[in-house]
């Protein structure tokens, strides 16, 4: 009896077991690896499909899942890399998975936020991601290269000068004040300036945070959106992996500008002087002959080249990326020798796993920079005197006993010379050093509690020097300060410049993450935190004349010998001054999820500046939003569409960008600056100095406050293949920082800054993303974006009449062609509208009174039907600011070949053309050929008659000047091969090498150098010889160790 009831239990015990392993499943196990390196990857995620049955791979990248039968199917899938889906067959037998990276965003990746991380199914506010790969593949100078056309709702605009920063403007131009984004580098506010020092291959992602609901947490300093860059990191228990990448290309102009040569520039400087009644200048057309053109004498060849080297990797408790880059960018304009940029970065990124709940992370980079640069886009730039130069002159100096190592003109005397000569008298270095990165401290105090503390900083130490030397322009020149015989000219001295500034900023930030789930289905994830910052700097600058030997050798303060006396009050100056601004701002972030179908968000940030006015020291930033996945819904039952998300969001943000407000008292002798005040008093005949009021304060300047609305949804059909993500937004800004129009009661004294403005913006972004996998062999990736912004003036001073003047150039006359106001487009061009030629005396007669105006000249529009032309004419000409912006990215690989085009598109954007000199003797645009001769002969405004004496003054700010700047740019264009692994054997993971072209082409109607003119609100568009972009040649190779 025993033994039957033993073993009964015996078999009941075993029918237990078999339920409980019934009911667990089938194990699985395999290892997870990255495809193209073959290293494990740590952290990847299975998935059983169509359940909540999950695991993560380990730190040699082996996983164990339990599957209900065979023939289940499995998702795996990594950040940043192609999710994979596997049949199981056998589940007795290992299962190996190799993941391939993505180009695309897949909706497992997380996105960096302000304070932390969300999957980008749970975002609900709008970001837009650019990705390492991407990144590497365009080998930037700077990081906002990247950005243009990849990322939806930014415009870029580039400027070709090495190294310089482009305007940058994040859905519209909101402010007056700036338009520049906050960076956020690994955590650490910094500036778009410094994007001149990172190291485009240390990057890991960039993302751009556009709407209130990602940039509230950043309140003040979020109002221009911010871009977040992520850098490399170690990978934990993972071998060293060195990759070494090296690019090399050859770069030069694209483009030159039709001019005239020195038969058709002779034959009309005697028509231009006949006409007003002088002499025939150059009796004998046929000796002069073609002549030189001096846009092909200043544009030269300039090399290009980075390399970089870095090691990546880490054991259970530390993980490392180390990296060593070199760039280098020569100019276009005079050449490697007086255009340049160069950096070196170092970088160490180490995390310390002090504890199972204590981590430490290091990140610090340094910077060595150099660069030398020429005179752009200003009066007098090396371009504009290679446009505007005599081409009868010859290139090199053939007069005996004359010094000078270029040709120099007899007819142009002052002003425009010769821009060899220029070129070669160009002297200036700019060295600086510079050391930023972040210590940061994180604690698990709890499971999903985490505190951080994080100490962000930045220092530079620049050093600047230029030398002015002593020229010899030609025997007739009224600007000589050098004779011909090398003496000097009396009264001129040669001189030398020298600048030391430094600066160093810091920011601490403590803050807690803390996520949780109530009941499994509602998921919160929290942040609060406070922020403490002080930016600091300051400048000490000397000037010194009588260089020994008139020689850049001998080019500094030590050597130089002037000394100030009573005839000459400038041999010897300088100047100091100090900064500092301080913050304290305290955050909090809720983001809510129920069963990631409905989701969440809200905001609060209160902020205080040192800048801002006594009684508005602090002010508060709020912002909330809303998301539903639709696709989880059961009575969503649409098999094509794997995912779709609407969303919106609506919050306020600020702008601090205004110096400290504060009285000043200005002590000494006369000053001659902006405000002409002349500190002390003159009694007879004599001047006795004293004390004025330098600047005055205004103790009610508030933060420009910003409200935003964004409205958009996410979209991804036929398994993933096609992507859509689409936003419309709009925002408002109130109390515009605008210097309003002076009380008389205040004098001289420089007016304060006031909230007195406003504008209104809108626009759509939108990304379409196709990728999609051939047979075997052929892969195919594509994006294309679409960005559009309308910008509107809504208020200025508190009539609404106040225009605030840019875009200033000389023409012969001094002019001014942008404004800012209300009613119009910010920085919008502003002229005369004309209506062709006058044909007949009869004509001008007929037409409203047009002082000076005869048969040949410009019919200028009467737009207030006063009858007279005058200033009150004036109109909106143009807009410098595309009316959309489009970027094309074209990704293939076929079997161990790879190729990848970018083309950009910028349409309505309009040029203003201010680098035309129009004096007498300065050379002509060739579209003077088709000029005015005769009743008939010519109707275009383009196209007046030509005489030395203009009574008409057709050369007036007018819509002549303007010119379509529309352009599509194939700025990017590259074919690879990876050698087989069976090639490259045991010594090379991977070995890549590539041909690049970047700017191949443009398509554009502007007849000037290059549609893409970088500037304030108040320059962008305005070209008075930009530096235009390079197309550049490259060869470079990949290599992982």
């Amino acid at each position: 009896m025993k033994l039957k009831t033993a073993l009964l239990c015996f078999y009941f015990l075993l029918a237990g077991l078999y339920g409980t392993v019934a009911g667990q499943g089938l194990p699985v196990s395999g290892i997870v690896s990255n495809k193209s390196t073959g290293e494990p990857l740590v952290g990847a995620t299975v998935q059983l499909k169509n359940a909540k049955t999950s695991a993560l791979t380990d730190a040699q990248g082996r996983f164990t899942i339990q599957v209900p039968q065979a023939g289940a199917i499995l998702l795996f899938s990594y950040t940043g890399m192609k999710q994979v889906e596997y049949k199981v067959t056998d589940p007795a037998a290992p299962v190996t998975i190799q993941l391939e990276e993505s180009a695309t965003t897949t909706l497992s990746d997380v996105v960096v936020v302000g304070y932390g991380t969300q999957r980008i199914t749970k975002v609900s506010g709008a970001i837009a991601t650019i990705k390492a790969a991407d990144i590497e593949k365009l080998k930037p100078v700077r990081v906002e290269e990247v950005l243009q056309g990849r990322a939806s709702g930014v415009v870029v605009v580039n400027s070709g000068s090495p190294g310089s920063k482009p305007t940058v403007l994040v859905r519209g131009i909101p402010s007056f004040s700036g338009t520049d984004p906050l960076v956020i580098i690994d955590g650490v506010p910094q500036t778009l300036t410094d994007f001149n020092s990172i190291n485009a291959s240390d990057i890991e992602s960039v993302s751009v945070l556009k709407d209130a609901a990602t940039t509230a947490i950043y309140g003040v300093k979020g109002g221009n959106g911010v871009i977040v860059v992520t850098t490399k990191s170690g990978r934990k228990n993972q071998k060293q992996d060195i990759t070494i990448n090296s690019n090399y290309g050859v770069q030069e102009v694209m483009n030159t500008i039709g001019v005239l040569n020195a038969t058709e520039y002779a034959a009309m400087i005697n028509e231009g002087s006949t006409t007003a009644g002088g002499p025939v200048i150059f009796p004998n057309l046929s000796a002069v002959g073609v002549g030189t053109n001096w846009q092909n004498e200043v544009f030269k060849r300039a090399s290009m080249q980075t390399h970089t080297i870095s090691a990546r990797g880490g054991s259970d408790k530390v993980t490392y990326f180390l990296s060593a880059g070199w760039l280098s960018q020569g100019g276009i304009v005079g050449g490697n020798d007086k255009s340049r940029f160069d950096r070196g970065n170092l970088t160490a990124n180490i995390n310390f796993e002090l504890s199972p709940k204590v981590k430490f992370i290091l990140n610090t980079t340094a910077v060595l920079l150099d660069g030398k640069g020429v005179q752009e886009n200003s009066f007098n730039s090396i371009l504009g005197s290679a446009i505007n130069f005599d081409p009868t002159v010859s290139k090199y100096n053939t007069v005996p006993n004359t010094v000078g190592t270029y040709g120099y003109s007899n007819l142009l005397l002052s002003e425009i010379f010769n821009p060899l000569t220029k070129l070669e008298n160009t002297y200036n270095k700019n060295v600086g050093n510079k050391l930023y990165g972040k210590g940061e401290l994180q604690y698990d105090v709890i499971k999903n509690l985490k505190l951080t503390t994080r100490f962000g900083y930045t220092k530079y130490d620049g050093n600047a020097r230029s030398f002015s030397p002593l020229v010899f322009y030609g025997p007739l020149n009224v600007e000589n300060s050098m004779n011909a015989d090398g003496s000097t000219v009396a009264g001129k001295f040669n001189s030398v410049a020298h600048e030391k500034t430094s600066n160093f900023n810091w920011t601490w930030e403590s803050f807690a993450n803390y996520n949780f789930k109530i009941k499994s289905v509602h998921a919160f994830e929290t942040v609060l935190g406070f922020s403490m910052a002080k930016t600091s700097g300051n400048a000490a600058g000397a000037t010194r004349q009588d260089v020994p030997f008139n020689s850049w050798e001998f080019a500094n303060f030590t050597a130089a010998t002037g000394n100030n006396t009573a005839t000459n009050t400038n041999a010897l100056s300088g100047y100091y001054y100090q900064y500092f601004r301080r913050n304290l701002s305290y955050f909090s972030r809720i983001n809510y999820d129920y069963e990631e179908k409905y989701l969440a968000s809200f905001t609060a940030r209160r902020d205080g500046s040192y800048a801002f006015g006594k009684n508005n020291k602090y002010a508060n930033f709020f912002s909330g939003s809303l998301g539903w996945v639709l696709s989880k819904e059961k009575f969503f039952q649409v098999d094509f569409i794997d995912h779709l998300k609407i969303r919106g969001s609506y919050g306020s943000i600020g702008n601090e960008n205004v110096n400290p407000q504060f009285v000043s008292i200005i002590t000494g002798g006369p000053s001659y600056g902006p405000t002409a005040n002349s500190n002390g008093y003159t009694f007879g005949d004599i001047f006795y100095p004293g004390s004025t009021v330098g600047s005055a304060a205004n103790d009610g300047l508030r933060w420009e406050k910003q409200i935003q609305f964004n409205a958009g949804f996410d979209i991804t059909f036929y398994k993933r293949r096609f992507s859509i993500t689409a936003d419309y937004f709009r925002k408002t800004v109130d109390g515009l920082l605008f210097t309003p129009s002076a009380s008389l009661y205040l004098g001289t004294v420089p007016i304060p800054t006031a909230n007195i403005g406003s504008t209104r913006s809108s626009g759509i972004d939108l990304m379409i993303s196709f990728n999609e996998t051939f047979g075997k062999s052929l892969k195919l990736n594509t994006s294309v974006t679409f960005t559009t912004a309308k910008n509107e003036v809504t208020a200025t001073n508190s009539d609404g009449t106040a225009k605030i003047p840019g875009g200033y150039y000389f023409n012969g006359q001094s002019q001014s062609v942008t404004v800012f106001e209300k009613g119009q487009t910010p920085g919008y061009f502003f002229g005369f509208r004309t209506d062709g030629l006058f044909q007949t005396f009869a004509d001008v007669t007929g037409h409203a009174t047009q002082t000076g105006a005869q048969p040949g000249d410009i019919r200028y529009v009467d737009m207030n039907k006063d009858g007279v032309i005058n200033d009150a004419d004036k109109t909106k000409i143009g807009d410098p600011f595309p009316d959309f912006t489009m970027g094309w990215n074209l990704n293939l690989e076929y079997k161990s070949f790879d190729f990848t085009a970018f083309t950009y598109a910028s349409v309505g954007n309009e040029v203003y053309r201010a680098y035309e000199r129009n004096a007498n003797y300065t050379n002509k645009d060739r579209m003077i050929l088709a000029r005015w001769t005769g009743a008939g002969t010519a109707t275009s405004s383009k196209n007046p008659r030509y005489s030395f004496t203009d009574a008409n003054s057709n050369i007036r700010v007018s819509d002549r000047y303007v010119e379509d700047g529309s352009f599509i740019k194939l700025k990017n264009v590259q074919l690879g091969y990876t050698f087989p692994a069976k090639m490259t054997g045991k010594i090379f993971s991977k070995l890549r090498i590539y041909a690049q072209v970047r700017n191949a082409f443009t398509l554009t109607k502007y007849t000037g150098l290059d549609p893409e003119i970088s500037g304030g609100i108040l320059d962008t568009g305005v070209d008075r010889g930009a530096y235009p972009q390079a197309r550049t040649y490259a060869l470079g190779i990949d290599i992982k160790l």
